[in-house]
């Protein structure tokens, strides 16, 4: 009975050993996913010249300008906007038509373009480019306007660029402003803090709202120059940051847009820069899991395929007692944990291989 008890285990290891082969060659699989550019408006003359293919391929090339901004920071951007039509379709993984009309001899459409993220990577590899995962954030947003001259200042309702801040939108735009109320206490803080305002760390207004990640932005004006003095905290990275405009007439509404894109892009480099992927500089991570606990293993294993700095995963060893995960991973180990946490798996990281909860 012993015996029958014995085969039977090995039997059953002998299974599971054999499932989770044929789950390590399904799961080597990098970069599966696409990235996805919607609401690409595109717009022609319907004439006897009229060419969809053409209207089709302007698509294409406004998405690609699109996800380029929305994965490269700025200094990269002028490496890959003369890129030709036919390298953009090379890594266009599907497309689809939202919505088309034909209005005053206007054809008119609105797209949804996906790419190929395993193509896009080598194409930007070529060039030499590291891309940043696109991922979107809620920012807790601080802005305060002093008036250098008349040694002033506006907090909300009253600041120049809150009022113009939400009118500038883009499609490749991560960070989404969240401002607080208009409340009396923080006017008053500012105020009792106002003669050193760039030194001021703001904690006392920043506890009242449940935020971890949030931009403080103060703006310095005198005459015609405005500097930009910016405190960002993101996924606990701490930046400061300046920018300054010469001979700026903030009557100029194009004038005060072009400032605040300006920002608003510099804001999106520092957001892009936490999330640059590197996949020839991964970091190895063991993982490791009870043999006989399938369950946990296949959330694991749903999950690695779903993070995104995931490069790859392998078993790298099986036995009777536990199973061992190779992960190969873009970002830091603090990261990973961060990450993995967010769906419900909780690691032990007290040796060498970390246990999966």
């Amino acid at each position: 009975m012993c015996y029958f008890k014995k085969k039977l285990i090995y039997l059953y290891i002998f299974f599971i050993f054999l499932t989770f082969n044929i789950i390590e060659f399904s799961t080597n699989k990098v970069f599966a996913k696409t990235f996805v550019v919607s609401k690409i408006e595109v717009e022609e003359k319907y004439n006897l010249n009229f060419n969809k293919l053409k209207v089709m391929d302007r698509g294409f090339k406004i998405a690609f300008q699109d996800l380029s901004q929305m994965i490269l920071e700025e200094k990269d951007l002028n490496r890959v906007i003369d890129t030709p039509i036919k390298d953009i379709k090379k890594i266009v993984e599907n497309f689809s038509i939202l919505d088309e009309k034909f209005i005053n001899q206007k054809y008119k459409s609105i797209m949804e373009v996906e790419f190929n993220r395993k193509k896009l990577i080598k194409f930007l590899n070529t060039k030499n480019i590291t891309l940043s995962l696109p991922k979107k954030i809620d920012v807790l947003f601080l802005p305060v306007f002093i008036d250098l001259e008349s040694n002033n200042f506006n907090y909300l309702n009253d600041n120049i660029f809150v009022k113009n801040w939400k009118n500038i939108d883009k499609n490749y735009f991560q960070i989404n402003y969240i401002l607080p109320n208009e409340d009396a206490e923080d006017y008053f803080i500012i105020k009792k803090n106002f003669e050193n305002i760039q030194n001021y760390n703001f904690k006392k207004i920043l506890k009242k709202y449940d935020f971890k990640n949030f931009i403080i932005m103060i703006i310095f004006k005198r005459k015609n120059d405005i500097k930009i003095y910016s405190k960002i905290n993101f996924d606990e990275k701490y930046v400061v940051l300046s920018k300054k405009f010469k001979n700026k007439n903030l009557e100029n509404q194009l004038e005060i847009d072009s400032m605040i894109i300006s920002i608003k892009n510099r804001y999106e480099d520092n957001w892009k820069s936490i999330n640059k992927m590197n996949p020839s500089t991964s970091v190895p991570i063991r993982l490791s899991v009870e043999t006989f606990n399938v369950k946990k293993s296949l959330k694991l294993e749903n999950t690695l395929e779903d993070l995104d700095f995931v490069n790859n995963y392998k078993i790298e060893k099986f036995d009777s007692n536990e199973i061992i995960y190779k992960v190969n991973y873009s970002s830091s180990p603090k990261r990973f944990l961060k990450d993995i946490l967010s769906y419900d798996i909780n690691v032990d990281t007290s040796s060498t291989n970390w246990k999966i909860k």
